[in-house]
């Protein structure tokens, strides 16, 4: 028998949802996941792709895969699709100081930068010039014609003026340091020898097939520095020899899509990406077994009548990052308003040991209006409830937890832009020791936390797919009191001269999110909430009355209204392949005038509703980031008017 949603309160979904979730089944699916190098756009990732739909399948999920063009050429809105890249021999030999392989793709795929080029210098020693970290490409014009470029750190933004000054390819270590679980790598016994996760950023066909790269590890980038400035003071060089076998041609990249359908054509989205080298395991094995398990469990729960069926579907996509992101909303735009909300699990079961941080939900962006964080806050405290303390109903977690505002680095800032409107928390980790090195193993993962991020996304996306009156009741008061916190640091700010105006756009969000609460009802049960939501708005007002007085708004100079002619985030990297020389430079000089500032561009993008001017546009990042940028705003929107991405108006 199929029990109904007025059976289960919200608390009791979310019981019934973490108990269906194995930590052991989901410790398989890491184990299936790892198996294979799952570099973007490869048939390594394609076959990673095909086994966890036959998983997905076997558990009784409606499910597909869909496959996009990686030929370098489509575009889902600005992101172009780069081209399939696969590897089958790479490896780096010292021959001078001393003999050494510092670079084996068959002994660790991560040390061959992904999209080298093919290249064989087997049976020839080949001189390796160093350049010091102090030292930027725009200044550096020694000819690195038949060598190869060492720089240890920010390999990347060394590329195109390697490929200008003639080299075969570059040597780097490129593993930044996260203070305080990762400094001093060579001498860290853990991380060592061990490779970052890097790769050729290639968007136009001027930099295909240039350069080899070499990801060697922070002991051997130590000694090959010492060897580099010892030989120079005798005017002698390093040598060694490399061989990479690959190819760069078209292909594919592709999605897994798994269903469990509801009764409307509304949707819920959890998202993980499947991409990622083999050695990454929790980032992103971790997100993607989590995330396989919550739709398992959901899918025997609903099968066996436990739970009603959803009213919403749930959808999970397994995708690489950004790319397939992109790729899924360009395929489904006519249709994007029907997806409610969604969840991204990237890098969510470390062991909390000191080595990875606590499980954060990362908020959603001011501009998007949500209460999906508050829901997760919700659900992460009921999930704390793992062991009684001090008397009835107190409880503490066994592990650490915390909600922060939002953040960008995965797909959840892509569903979230406003063009898209998708809401979408993230569920990750930070810090995290070894992020993005061959150090991520299968060791570093903890079943208990695999299981919990389960059981939250889970929880999330059965709880929204059937959001009810109840579940209403239930978070709002989780919202006033973000917002009614947000308004009394205001008031014990004495300090603060524009308390008026941050209450006034702190207001507008809150009474927006409320809103977007009665968006998810129909006409019977909006009049049953409205009211609880009419006496929220009440009591705010009255707060603001009382704690701030009506003033003059501040005038903000005249600036022009930026009308974006984009969908989604803005893809820069694949943007600026296509830019000409001069867009380039005139980009490069806005970064270099005002350094730190590109880190806003998106919350600009975000905040260009067609409606604000430029500078109401930098006021209201301002807010978010405590960083005045009414310049900057101003001079990066015109760049975007230059090369058609936007449209400047006057009214």
């Amino acid at each position: 028998m199929v029990k109904s949603n007025a059976a289960f309160t919200l608390q009791r979904c979310i019981e019934v949802i973490n108990d269906a979730c194995s930590d052991g089944e989901a410790m398989s699916f890491v184990r299936e996941v790892s198996a294979f190098h799952r570099i973007q756009a490869s048939q390594g990732y394609r076959a990673a792709a095909e086994c966890t739909a036959g998983i997905l399948r076997e558990n009784g999920l409606d499910v597909c895969i869909h496959s996009y063009p990686a030929d370098g050429r489509t575009l889902c809105f600005t992101q172009k699709l780069f081209k399939e890249w696969n590897c089958t021999e790479g490896w780096l030999e010292i021959t001078l100081p001393w003999q050494e392989r510092l670079s084996d793709f068959n002994r660790e795929e991560m040390s061959i930068i992904q999209r080298s080029a093919s290249m064989d210098f087997s049976n020839k020693d080949i001189s390796i010039i160093y350049v010091e970290n102090n030292i930027a490409p725009a200044d550096f014009n020694t000819s690195l014609a038949g060598a190869l470029l060492f720089v240890e750190n920010d390999f990347d933004k060394w590329y195109n003026r390697a490929i200008d000054l003639g080299a075969l390819g570059i040597i780097t270590v490129s593993m930044p340091e996260i203070k305080p679980v990762r400094i001093n790598m060579s001498e860290d016994e853990e991380m060592a020898y061990s490779h970052a996760n890097l790769s050729f950023h290639i968007y136009s066909e001027e930099q295909e097939n240039k350069l080899c790269g070499f990801a060697i590890s922070p002991y051997s980038g130590k000694r090959l520095r010492e060897a580099c400035i010892a030989m120079a003071a005798e005017e002698r060089r390093p040598t060694a020899r490399f061989k990479v076998s690959s190819t760069l041609k078209e292909g594919f990249i592709e999605n897994v899509d798994a269903v469990i359908h509801g009764d409307t054509d509304e949707e819920i989205l959890m998202v993980a990406h499947l991409c990622h080298p083999r050695s990454s395991v929790n980032d992103n094995a971790s997100g993607v077994a989590a995330a396989m398990e919550a739709m398992c469990a959901l899918g025997r729960l609903i099968a066996d009548g436990t739970l009603p069926r959803p009213h919403r579907t749930i959808r999970l996509l397994l995708i690489p990052e950004f790319t397939g992101t992109y790729a899924f909303l360009k395929e489904n735009e006519d249709r994007l308003s029907k997806i409610v909300a969604g969840i991204n699990l990237d890098m969510v079961a470390g062991c909390q040991n000191g080595k990875a941080g606590p499980t954060i939900i990362v908020d959603t962006p001011d501009c998007a209006h949500s209460f999906s964080g508050d829901l997760s806050s919700i659900i992460m405290g009921e999930l704390s409830k793992e062991c009684s303390f001090g008397g009835k109903d107190r409880y503490v977690p066994l592990f650490m937890g915390v909600k922060v505002p939002f953040a960008f680095g995965s797909d959840h800032y892509i569903l979230s832009d406003p063009t898209v409107d998708i809401p979408t928390v993230a569920l990750t980790q930070w810090p995290d020791k070894t992020y993005h090195t061959s150090a991520d193993s299968i060791d570093h993962i903890d079943p208990k936390m695999l299981r919990r991020s389960a059981a939250l996304a889970g929880s999330y996306c059965y709880i929204y797919s059937r959001f009810t009156v109840e579940d209403a009741e239930a978070v709002i008061p989780e919202v006033s009191d973000r917002f009614f916190q947000y308004i009394n640091s205001l008031r014990r700010n004495k300090a603060c001269s524009d308390a008026r105006e941050r209450c006034d756009y702190i207001r507008d969000i809150y009474f927006a999110t409320l809103n977007r609460i009665l968006s998810l009802f129909d006409e019977k049960e909006f009049c049953q909430i409205s009211s609880v939501i009419e006496d929220e708005k009440k009591l705010f007002l009255r707060l603001e009355q009382i704690y701030f007085k009506r003033g003059e708004k501040n005038p903000l100079s005249s600036s022009p209204i930026p009308l974006r002619l984009f969908k989604a985030p803005l893809a820069m990297r694949s943007i600026i392949g296509d830019m000409t020389f001069q867009e380039k430079k005139k980009l490069y000089g806005l970064r270099s005038k005002y350094p730190g500032y590109p880190s806003l561009d998106d919350y600009l993008v975000y905040e260009a509703d067609g409606k604000r001017t430029a500078a109401d546009i930098a006021r209201r990042v301002y807010f978010q980031t405590g960083v005045e940028c009414s310049n900057y705003a101003e001079e990066f929107f015109e760049i975007l008017a230059d090369i058609g991405l936007i449209k400047l108006t006057n009214s």
